[in-house]
């Protein structure tokens, strides 16, 4: 098994403060348990403000549990040290939300996505860069963007980035946090179809976290439903029966267009 997330919880304690006489707790991960293998899509679907983002953020070793563990190869992350915290780094990639604070506004697109390779390759710079244009060639991206600045480029286009990006590292697994929230729909389709082609070559785990579930439906092969910190249910996409039981994951479906579920726009 590539991803094992075990029994994972985190508590926040809130500051005393003005209004407050006594501290609170507040439970943004409660309880949850999954796993992600090589050449699977797994959708993380929920509303704002349910964990979804903590919970990329515990697999990734930002935030250690309070309770429970994450295992990579059969290894508890915690567990990991020197070299081979630095192996889970590139084999275990994310790509958040915000495309503009995810790149150094003050480097050129060029020198972002040497960053990566600089720090896991030993190749020349012309191997590096040779990559480089091999990956956002397949990101349907000109050359010339790679003389530009984060801000000379539109939303979608710093989006394509970050994915290459993450994709130089050529990693085992990849979170994707709400990469398609604040761009238009034309721009969701065409990154909706690049992951798509891109798990079709690439043999990694993916975890996509969105609270579209038309984009999780179009894109994942299993579906996770969290809610106020939990996983509510578990929904296989293939099975389009959709034997489904919680009354919140129920108002998700009926939340898709009846006249256009699983279409979208090919780029």
């Amino acid at each position: 098994m590539l991803i094992e997330v075990n029994n994972l919880s985190k508590v926040y304690k809130t500051k005393l403060s003005l209004i407050k006489s006594h501290n609170e707790s507040i439970k943004a991960v409660n309880d949850a348990s999954f796993n992600v293998d090589i050449g699977e899509v797994v959708g993380l679907v929920g509303e704002s403000g349910c964990g979804k983002s903590t919970l990329s953020r515990l697999i990734m070793r930002l935030e250690k549990p309070t309770e429970g563990y994450v295992n990579f190869r059969g290894r508890d992350i915690w567990s990991l040290k020197g070299e081979e915290i630095k192996s889970f780094r590139k084999n275990c990639q994310i790509i958040f939300q915000d495309t503009m604070t995810s790149l150094n506004p003050n480097m050129k697109v060029l020198d972002s996505l040497l960053e990566p390779l600089n720090n896991h390759y030993n190749i020349s710079k012309n191997e590096k860069i040779k990559k480089i244009e091999d990956i956002i060639s397949f990101a349907n991206l000109k050359n010339e963007i790679l003389t530009k600045y984060p801000l000379d480029i539109s939303g979608g286009e710093r989006q394509r980035i970050n994915i290459c990006r993450a994709l130089l590292l050529e990693p085992e697994f990849l979170i994707c946090d709400e990469i398609i929230s604040s761009l238009d729909v034309c721009t969701q389709a065409a990154i909706l179809n690049m992951l798509k082609r891109l798990i079709k070559v690439n043999s990694m785990g993916v975890l996509f976290i969105s609270h579209d579930i038309s984009a999780v439906k179009y894109l994942c092969s299993r579906i996770m439903v969290m809610y106020k910190g939990a996983i509510v249910e578990k929904i296989d996409n293939e099975d389009k029966a959709y034997n489904i039981k919680n009354s919140y994951t129920k108002k998700l479906i009926a939340s898709i267009p009846i006249n256009n579920p699983n279409k979208r726009v090919k780029v």
